[in-house]
């Protein structure tokens, strides 16, 4: 099941990265957990010089939105804190986290791994402390509402880094999820990724020039700065491509399409339409200059930690609440899963039923290699008339159908409007046919 997890949901991987990065910081909780995990701190380094002032970039940029976040959360003064995604960070052993629920929530193979893990150490250290592990969908509110049972509002929701690997539909039904969640709890969603791509911009400027440009390229940035505009004419097409380097390693292996609505580089219209997008779904956000509340970085010496708070006076974290005059949200619904698999000669037919998401698509994967290594598979045929909805998890089982068999022989049949919506987006429209 490990196996299939990882191939419907690489992204957790990256995770594992940003676990490392932490401990190249100097963090040592990071570098204790990275140990017990068997990660490699050596499979970090770089030896061109690119190379090594990407990976700079990117520990400087990981502690940068970690230690920042932790601030904030102690800011807003919940004793609950829901964490969407954990990943592999070590913020249940925080200080700030002693007296509060942390309520964990990730993938199941996070959550499975993390949760046996921090129960450990803080039995080591003789702690006891409120935490749980979950493992959750984000688009599914029946497995996130599940995590949050016995739960006392009011609650800060925090998520990092997680945003940038929604498509739009995903992200509306995360947008909903939480609308529902704060409205039955109270609180707020506090949050950096909206703007995370302008971090990693600002974050590559200060780290990678000296340090004369480096000030007159954050002295000459302002609010509305296009970040890829201002790096590129400071250091040309190699700057550019370092940070693209820098992206990929953070992506990994994800095969996940950057973009959505909510990811703001620094137009006035992309901040206006992630705004509209919040009030359509009942929410509302309240910006804050990350500078308020940035602490002092062990991955950079003083100067340029003050490079990085001027840049991050123009850069946001994204207090969330919700809004008082939206339109009540529909019935969230159960939408259990299903899949029933049947073989005529070399034709496939799929049935699915309910949702496939993180949580269900290993499943549906399970089941189709299984049937597939039983015969000489031509042809596929998916009735998705009992389908409520996909994600990217699903969609990428339904990819490995398509490179399965040759181009144009997978169908898909009994479509509704929402599922239509998510082919039409992410392009899959264009590799299947649609009856």
């Amino acid at each position: 099941m490990d196996e299939l997890r990882e191939r419907t949901n690489p992204v957790f991987n990256t995770a594992k990265a940003t676990l490392l990065q932490l401990a190249q910081a100097g963090h040592a909780d990071a570098a204790m957990m990275a140990e017990k995990l068997g990660l490699d701190l050596a499979g970090m380094t770089y030896n061109d010089d690119q190379k090594k002032a990407m990976g700079q970039s990117n520990v400087a940029t990981l502690e940068l939105r970690y230690r920042s976040m932790n601030a904030f959360i102690q800011a807003t003064g919940a004793k609950t804190v829901v964490d969407l995604p954990c990943g592999y960070t070590p913020r249940a052993l925080e200080d700030f986290i002693a007296d509060k629920h942390y309520i964990a929530c990730d993938l199941p193979a996070v959550a499975e791994e993390m949760g046996p893990l921090v129960d450990k150490i803080l039995a080591e250290r003789g702690q006891k402390r409120d935490v749980a592990y979950h493992g959750v969908d984000a688009t599914n509110y029946a497995s996130l509402r599940a995590a949050l049972e016995g739960a006392q509002g009011p609650l800060c929701i925090t998520t990092e880094g997680l945003l940038m690997y929604f498509t739009d539909p995903e992200l509306a039904a995360l947008l909903d999820n939480i609308r529902r969640i704060l409205e039955e709890f109270g609180g707020v969603w506090i949050t950096q990724d909206p703007e995370v791509s302008r971090v990693y911009m600002s974050m590559t400027i200060v780290v990678m020039n000296d340090l004369a440009k480096a000030k007159a390229t954050v002295d000459a940035l302002d609010g509305s700065a296009d970040m890829g505009a201002v790096l590129k004419a400071m250091a040309g097409d190699k700057a550019q491509s370092t940070l693209n380097a820098s992206k990929k390693t953070f992506s990994g292996e994800a095969d996940v399409k950057f973009g959505n609505v909510m990811l703001v580089k620094g137009a006035p219209e992309q901040l206006a339409a992630a705004m509209d997008t919040l009030r359509a779904h009942g929410l509302k956000a309240e910006l804050t200059p990350v500078a308020q509340r940035m602490p002092k970085l062990g991955s950079l010496d003083g100067e340029r930690t003050e490079l990085a708070r001027q840049a991050m006076e123009h850069i946001s974290l994204w207090t969330i609440t919700t809004d008082g005059d939206a339109v009540p949200l529909a019935d969230a619904g159960g939408d259990t899963f299903g899949v029933s698999i049947k073989a005529r000669g070399g034709v496939m037919d799929v049935a699915l039923r309910g949702r496939v998401d993180s949580l269900t698509a290993p499943e549906f994967l399970a089941a189709y290699e299984k049937a597939a290594g039983a015969m000489d598979l031509t042809d596929v045929h998916v009735d998705m008339s009992a389908l409520a909805y996909i994600s990217s998890a699903g969609l990428r089982v339904l990819l490995m159908m398509i490179k399965a068999v040759q181009p144009g022989h997978v169908a898909l049949s009994g479509v509704n409007d929402t599922v239509r919506d998510i082919l039409a987006q992410t392009g899959y429209a264009d590799m299947v046919t649609v009856k």
